[in-house]
């Protein structure tokens, strides 16, 4: 899977690229199975990701299952071998290449964007890099990959053209807990609805948000993070993490 000239340019230009099908439907049926899987709690291994439940549903007595209160799971690469393999996908990690420019790339993280029915809570513009802020340069790329058919009435993402290029922008941190970002025009916003199994890759300095999920359905979309593997690591030593090599080599002294 490589892209043309004009794909690159269209990255380059606007922070963002969407990209598809990348994935065949039987690999999304696998995924699927295996997110509900780790949402639901059924599977043992839920108990070592991360678990954000939808505002305001943690503690509810609604009768639904827990399957339909997640919101976000967090750090699944690092313990299910499905995700894990997922994030190695080589049509995924053709465009990164292609993105990035060298063949020697790091899987920085994973996250699932669960979005329930009828109330999934919106995502705080804001860009990656103000929260990420302990790799050098703030120039990682994100794959957001649908799980479903995404769409602006369910919530799917949105990004502000050419906005990486301001670098990283003051954020504030609100009383919903999430950063936002300071000084831009969310009316030049471009929703990313993009149908299942097509891929969403944005900069990580590219301005992104989204609208709550309004439609009778769960949307939910699973986010690869990575990183050049020369990138350097700024944060506290004690706090460094092992970032996996996902294709090329290793740098000494580098993440």
């Amino acid at each position: 899977m490589r892209l043309s000239e004009a794909e690159i340019n269209h990255f380059q230009q606007n922070g963002f690229l969407f990209v598809g099908p990348l994935l065949t439907e039987e690999e999304l049926n696998v995924l699927r199975q295996r997110i509900d899987a780790l949402a639901s709690g059924e599977d043992p291994l839920s108990q070592k990701v991360g678990i954000r439940m939808e505002r305001g549903m943690e503690d509810s007595k609604q009768e639904s299952s827990r399957l339909d209160k997640v919101w976000q799971i967090t750090g699944a690469s690092r313990h299910d071998e499905v995700i894990a393999r997922h994030a190695r996908h080589p049509n995924i990690l053709d465009v990164l290449e292609d993105l990035f420019g060298t063949p020697d790339i790091k899987l920085f993280g994973d996250q699932t964007l669960m979005k329930p029915a009828n109330h999934g809570s919106p995502v705080s513009w804001h860009q990656d890099s103000g929260y990420w802020r302990t790799i050098r340069p703030a120039a990682l790329i994100s794959c957001w990959l649908a799980l479903d058919d995404a769409s602006e009435a369910n919530g799917c993402v949105q990004y502000i053209p050419g906005s990486h290029k301001q670098g990283v922008l003051e954020h504030r941190r609100e009383a919903d807990g999430f950063q936002h970002v300071q000084g831009f025009d969310p009316s030049q916003a471009v929703p990313a609805a993009i149908p299942a199994g097509w891929c969403a890759f944005h900069h990580s300095c590219t301005i992104h948000g989204s609208g709550p999920n309004l439609s009778p359905h769960r949307r939910r979309g699973l986010v690869t993070s990575y990183m050049r593997a020369d990138s350097e690591w700024v944060g506290p030593p004690e706090t460094k993490k092992t970032y996996p090599l996902v294709r090329g080599k290793e740098y000494e002294g580098r993440v």
